[in-house]
């Protein structure tokens, strides 16, 4: 899966452009920014906004997160909060999951 080397967002295979940053994708972040973590996804969240509404949170409280994006948004650039059915995973490392879907839950409890 390539990568945004700015906003490190994860697209699928096929995206060159990083539709937010206007970018090349690249196939690897530097190890450096992507160290070797087993990722592991987060509940699914009902578009890119709350995604990186989420990602921000939980990079203040020190947790590394990848936003995987589906794709509509990865091709077309597609927006919104669910419109049309698009959803966002986020990326955690696989032993902060639990302390990331606490984060989560406090946040987004009432979608």
């Amino acid at each position: 899966m390539p990568f945004c080397p700015h906003c490190k967002d994860e697209y699928v295979a096929g995206i060159k452009l990083c539709v937010e940053c206007q970018l090349e994708l690249v196939d690897q972040l530097p190890e450096e920014v992507h160290p070797n973590i087993k990722w592991a996804p987060l509940h699914p969240l009902p578009g890119p906004v709350y995604g990186e509404m989420v990602k921000e949170a939980l990079e203040r409280e020190g947790i590394p997160c990848l936003i995987q994006k589906d794709f509509l948004t990865s091709a077309y650039g597609a927006q919104g909060t669910g419109a049309g059915g698009l959803e966002t995973i986020l990326l955690v490392p696989e032993d902060r999951v639990s302390e990331s879907e606490a984060i989560l839950s406090q946040m987004l409890d009432h979608i």
